[in-house]
């Protein structure tokens, strides 16, 4: 325990005042992400796996189209030298974000009952009318969250992260309750982003109306030129990764129905939180820590080995908890009921020790600005989920083995993707 200590003192080697801020927001992540698995503790028993099913298939057609509402320029928030030129950004992302809903209201509401039937479930034909309302505020609460970013504001990130946290599981059980179903789930988490985004952007604009916000149509235009290396590689980059998560749960929905994607959906959802907990708070310091050895150095191999090291322990634990004991800990945790969701964590478990280290080390092609490769993987492991999946359905019929098949093909992908993330951290900068 003392050396693992050492070494998590290793990865957060830098000012005071970045450890502290780092820590506030690993706080905030913590007892929001806690919140929703204890809340889980009660919805898994109000709640039907196949009203986790739909509520899985209404929230990947929200990823899909969220991940393209900013326009991919929230990172850029972070980078003019002016507040001004920030807060453009901030505006032109919120126009950029209304005009993607809106067109999604218009695609979702003309093609709502071919849009179901490709999902493969008549039931969500109703909840697609509701996509834009969860779009437009997740796009809102990304370009928020970037200025408070910019601005240090991490108790207010972490205070909101909290408060959302509470709010959307305060809804999801009153509705369970009520006898909502799955459109319990769907509007409490819509009211849960709606409330986060709303206090975020009160809080902004409490601070800046003073601020000058120029809305000219060419100056917007010339910012959002400036910065066209966002939508232009990380956005399909982004896109892409999101489809290629949430594509099994579609096609898993139309091979065999919401019962069982309510099972996968709810491992999904326990397999984000120690992702959330672990990976994305060592990725935030690993991109500063990387990027620094590469200006200087030249390379960032060796905080890559030691992230690697350390993630390493910590993955391999979770992993083994979970294969090991799958089943009987989810029905001991979310019920009887919940079993199979066990065995597919089970058998997905080897996914989750990987993803745990891809999610900080992937990066490593930001840094030396090699989007290019990120982005051809990200359409490889798309490509050959769709077809491992089609495949072994035709072939196999049984979703265990489905799974099997699925989660070994995204174990050689990850593989060989942290090979080539170790081999560029060792690329010279010159």
């Amino acid at each position: 325990m003392h050396k693992i200590l050492n070494y998590l003192k290793g990865i957060f080697i830098s000012k005071s005042s970045f450890t502290a801020n780092v820590l506030t927001l690993v706080m905030g992540i913590s007892v929001s992400q806690i919140i929703p698995i204890l809340a889980l503790l009660v919805l898994t028993r109000i709640y039907s796996p196949q009203h986790f099913g739909i509520f899985a298939i209404y929230t990947s057609v929200v990823s899909a189209i969220a991940v393209i509402s900013t326009g991919g320029y929230e990172f850029a928030v972070m980078l003019p030298d002016k507040d001004e030129d920030a807060l453009n950004i901030v505006v032109a992302i919120l126009i950029i974000c209304f005009f993607i809903s809106s067109i999604s209201f218009i695609i979702l509401g003309v093609f709502n009952i071919p849009i179901a039937k490709m999902l493969g479930n008549s039931e969500i034909s109703f909840f697609l009318y509701l996509v834009p309302l969860m779009v437009f505020p997740f796009g809102a609460y990304q370009a928020f969250y970037y200025w408070l970013n910019r601005k240090k504001e991490y108790k207010k990130i972490t205070i909101n992260k909290i408060i959302q946290a509470l709010f959307t599981a305060a809804a999801l059980i009153t509705m369970g309750f009520m006898g909502f179903g799955a459109g319990g789930l769907i509007y409490g988490g819509i009211a849960g982003q709606l409330l986060a985004s709303t206090i975020m952007g009160c809080q902004i604009w409490k601070e800046n109306k003073g601020q000058k916000v120029m809305l000219d149509y060419n100056y917007a235009k010339k910012l959002l030129k400036r910065y066209r290396g966002f939508p232009r590689y990380a956005l399909p980059t982004n896109f892409i990764n999101t489809i290629a998560i949430q594509i099994p749960t579609v096609l898993l929905n139309n091979f065999f129905g919401s019962l069982i994607v309510g099972f996968f959906g709810l491992t999904q959802r326990v397999f984000q939180t120690p992702i959330s907990l672990i990976s994305l708070s060592v990725r935030d310091v690993f991109i500063e820590r990387a990027s620094s050895d590469y200006r200087n150095k030249g390379s960032c191999t060796d905080i890559f080995l030691k992230t690697f090291k350390g993630m390493s322990f910590f993955s391999f634990v979770l992993f083994l908890i979970v294969f090991l004991t799958g089943p009987i800990l989810f029905s001991v945790v979310f019920g009887n009921g919940w079993r199979l969701a066990g065995r597919f964590a089970q058998i997905l478990s080897p996914v989750l020790f990987l993803r745990m280290l891809i999610v900080p080390l992937g990066n490593v092609f930001n840094v030396i600005e090699k989007q290019k490769i990120d982005l051809f993987f990200n359409i490889y492991m798309l490509v050959s989920t769709v077809m491992v999946l089609f495949l072994s359905y035709y072939f196999l019929k049984k979703v265990e083995y489905v799974l099997v098949v699925f989660s070994i093909n995204l174990v050689l992908i990850y593989i060989v993707y942290l090979f080539f993330a170790y081999t560029y951290s060792k690329k010279i900068n010159r």
